[in-house]
């Protein structure tokens, strides 16, 4: 999987292109960790993200708690199977009103 990390001022938007599976997980999980220092909001793009397992969502619930209450967390551009997870979950609050 690859990650891209854009930051503009305490916004954190990072862009995944692959899988996020068990094998990619950690390596995810510690690349945005690493990267939350000052953030309060953190958009996760997934229009180039083919497939998510359930350990991708339990990075995310780790990720929401370590923003705290006052920090986001947004999904924008999850489609096709990824999307699919997020719906059966019922992890869509997460997704991107459009």
């Amino acid at each position: 999987m690859k990650i891209t990390k854009t930051v503009n001022e305490s916004k954190l938007i990072l862009e995944l292109d692959g899988k996020l599976d068990t094998r990619s997980a950690p390596e995810f999980q510690r690349y945005a960790e690493s990267s939350l220092d000052g953030i309060s909001a953190i958009t996760l793009n997934f229009a180039k993200l083919t497939y998510m397992s359930s350990v991708g969502l339990s990075i995310l619930l780790t990720l929401k708690k370590k923003l705290g209450p006052a920090g986001t967390l947004q999904i924008i551009n999850a489609h096709g199977l990824v999307r699919e997870v997020f719906e059966i979950s019922g992890f869509d609050d997460l997704l991107a009103k459009k």
